[in-house]
């Protein structure tokens, strides 16, 4: 993704070139957080991190290609708005 420079954040760049830095902006934030999540709850010894919003289909498709394994609780009000991501079972 590519983020504006910090040098050029007082120059007015067009609309699409700005709405194409917000959309990678989000999914880059979405994994830069889950990142963190893995990260936190493994320095802590941990096999798993329960991530309590949605992850897009793009990230749980990454994360799956990298040996995560990704399940829903079963006692949430709507299906998708927790997701635990676990190592566990990773060689």
């Amino acid at each position: 993704m590519s983020r504006i420079p910090q040098d050029e954040l007082t120059i007015l760049k067009s609309a699409s070139a700005v709405k194409t830095v917000a959309e990678g902006a989000v999914a880059e934030l979405e994994e830069m957080s889950v990142a963190h999540l893995i990260n936190e709850a493994a320095n802590c010894g941990e096999y798993r991190a329960v991530c309590s919003r949605p992850i897009s289909q793009a990230l749980r498709t990454k994360l799956e290609g990298q040996g995560y394994t990704l399940s829903s609780p079963n006692l949430i009000a709507k299906p998708g708005d927790e997701t635990i991501i676990s190592w566990q079972d990773a060689e």
